[in-house]
C-alpha cells in the first residue's frame, strides 16, 4: 500500500469502478447503514462521505510512500439518495507532492469540487494505537445530542470550553469500536477534521443566539504540518469562538490541532449565511373599510 492512512476495514470503501463509466470515473458507494457517515437520519449524503470518496479516489494516485496533508473542499449543492454520485479525478506531480483534483457530480450538475494533497513520506510510523476505551473512565466525552451523534463511539471530544474569544476540546483516545478510526499506519486526516466539525456543531447547538443551524456549509479544509501515528500524546482542539466575514455574506473559523504542544494541524469551515426576510407588519385597515367588510 501507497498511501499510510489508506483504510483497512473493507465496510470503509467507499468507491467502486463500472465498466459502464469511461476509465477514471469513480461510483460512490452510500451505505446508508454505515454506523458512522449514517450515525442519524438524514435526507442527503452527508459531506464527509464526499470527502472520504475524495481522499480515496486521490490515494488510488499514490505511486510511493505518502500520507493525505491536505485537503480543501468546496461544497456546491447537496448530493442526494436517487441517482449515482461520480467522482473524477486528475492530478500531476509538484515539488515532491501530488496534487489531485476530484470533481464529484450527480445527474450532470456539480456538488463538490476537492483537492487532496499527498506528501512523501521516506520515514516509518507506528501503527495506530486503537484502544478499547472504558469511556466512563477515560476523559468525559462530549454528549452526543449536540453533535448529531446517537451512538457514543462515535464522539470523538470532549465537552469543549469557552472563553470570550476562542473554545478548546481534547480529542478522547481512538477506539476501535469507532469505524471512522479505520486506517493502515497514521491517523486519518478526516478523522482529525471530523473532531472539528463536532466541535462546530457544539457551538451552532450551545452558543448564545438562535441555536438553530443557520449556515450553509459551503467549504471545508484541513492541512496538516506532519502525519500522526496515534493520540497517545494528547491532542487539543483550540480555535476562535466567532465566525469571520470574509465577505458576500460568507464566514470563516478555524482553529489548530496541538500533540505534545506541536501545531500539527490547522482545519477550517466555511459558510454561507441564510438571511430570513422579516415579515412586514400587518397594518389595521382604516374604520371605514373595516366597517364595510363586516
Amino acid at each position: 500500500m501507497s498511501a499510510l492512512d489508506r483504510r483497512m476495514d473493507t465496510r470503509n470503501s467507499v468507491l467502486s469502478y463500472s465498466v459502464e463509466d469511461r476509465p477514471g470515473i469513480a461510483r460512490l458507494i452510500v451505505d446508508q447503514q454505515h454506523p458512522f457517515f449514517f450515525d442519524h437520519p438524514l435526507d442527503h449524503v452527508p459531506g464527509l462521505l464526499l470527502l472520504e470518496g475524495a481522499v480515496q479516489a486521490a490515494q488510488n494516485c499514490a505511486q510511493e510512500p505518502c500520507y493525505v496533508s491536505a485537503v480543501h473542499a468546496e461544497f456546491i449543492r447537496y448530493a442526494f439518495f436517487d441517482e449515482p454520485i461520480l467522482l473524477d479525478t486528475c492530478s500531476e506531480e509538484r515539488h515532491g507532492r501530488r496534487q489531485c483534483w476530484v470533481t464529484l457530480t450527480q445527474n450532470g450538475k456539480l456538488c463538490a469540487r476537492i483537492e487532496v494533497v499527498l506528501t512523501r513520506q521516506l520515514g516509518l510510523f507506528r501503527r495506530p494505537k486503537l484502544e478499547k476505551v472504558d469511556l466512563a473512565r477515560a476523559l468525559p466525552p462530549c454528549p452526543g445530542a449536540p453533535l448529531n451523534k446517537l451512538r457514543p463511539e462515535n464522539v470523538l471530544i470532549t465537552t469543549p470550553q469557552f472563553s470570550d474569544e476562542q473554545i478548546e476540546a481534547r480529542l478522547l483516545p481512538i477506539s476501535d469500536a469507532c469505524l471512522f478510526a479505520d486506517t493502515t499506519q497514521t491517523v486519518h486526516p478526516l478523522y482529525l477534521l471530523e473532531a472539528f466539525m463536532q466541535v462546530q456543531r457544539y457551538l451552532n447547538a450551545t452558543q448564545d443566539g438562535d441555536k438553530r443551524m443557520r449556515d450553509i456549509l459551503t467549504g471545508v479544509s484541513i492541512e496538516m504540518t506532519a502525519p500522526m501515528s496515534d493520540l497517545s500524546d494528547g491532542v487539543f482542539l483550540r480555535g476562535a469562538r466567532e465566525f469571520a466575514s470574509i465577505g458576500r455574506g460568507r464566514l470563516s473559523r478555524s482553529a489548530w490541532l496541538y500533540a505534545a504542544q506541536r501545531p500539527v494541524a490547522k482545519c477550517s469551515i466555511q459558510t454561507a449565511r441564510l438571511e430570513t426576510r422579516k415579515r412586514k407588519p400587518v397594518q389595521s385597515a382604516p374604520q371605514s373599510a373595516q366597517g364595510e367588510n363586516t
